[in-house]
């Protein structure tokens, strides 16, 4: 690439071109942009960056409803620990005051089949749309910098959740970080106080089973000697 053109054309990494899909669904609810992402795909697969650059300045919301819902539906062993790296990384980036979630260019260009994108849509796209049903702005000062910060702390918290290999600890707080997500996008403060107290009972529950066992091997530590006749 000559130096003109590097001129003429912005770095695609930054996020600052709106893609064209955004500027047609700009002020469309989630699920219907992850529709259009669909429906307007060229080929048979999509890549990364096509995917959150379709939302825009909702690019935070898009990704972590993406990488929450292959936790709130029945899915393949060890799934969760793939998609809850993204959104640990992406609530860091939330709690430091970023506006854009931020992946490096190699990973930007994957793609994904476009098959299996919308399988996963079609399943979650009914549940969205009646969550969404509800949703208009109210409590607006629950929303800003600060709310975003919050939100990241949030989502940090979900991950740590996720990624722990207990039963059970994955679902609830997936299922809040949706719920919250959406909330954030639509401006619905009462939305987003019922996604955080569902996902501060998911992470209870997640202490809870951390605490038992905690103990159950300190107390197997404690007795072994006994069990082995030491």
């Amino acid at each position: 690439m000559d130096a003109d053109t590097e001129t003429a054309e912005p770095k695609k990494g930054t996020y600052h071109q709106e893609s064209e899909l955004h500027l047609a669904h700009e002020h469309q609810s989630a699920s219907a942009v992850l529709r259009a992402v669909i429906d307007e795909a060229k080929g048979e697969t999509i890549s990364i960056r096509e995917i959150i650059e379709a939302f825009g300045e909702r690019a935070f919301g898009f990704v972590l409803i993406l990488f929450s819902l292959p936790n709130c539906v029945p899915n393949v062993p060890g799934i969760a620990g793939i998609v809850g790296t993204p959104v640990l990384i992406f609530g860091i980036q939330m709690m430091l005051g970023h506006t854009r979630p931020w992946l490096p260019d190699f990973i930007l260009r994957q793609t994904v089949s476009v098959g299996k994108f919308k399988r996963l849509i079609d399943i979650a796209e009914p549940k969205l749309q009646k969550l969404e049903s509800y949703c208009k702005p109210r409590l607006l000062p629950l929303f800003g910098p600060f709310g975003d910060r919050v939100a990241g702390f949030f989502a940090f918290l979900v991950a740590v959740s996720v990624l722990i290999p207990f039963p059970g600890t994955n679902f609830p707080p997936s299922i809040a970080l949706v719920i919250a997500s959406i909330a954030i996008m639509e401006e619905d403060g009462y939305l987003l106080i019922v996604g955080y107290l569902i996902g501060l009972a998911g992470l209870a529950y997640t202490a809870t089973i951390l605490g038992a066992s905690y103990h159950l091997i300190l107390a197997t530590i404690h007795n072994l000697p006994g069990w082995l006749g030491l």
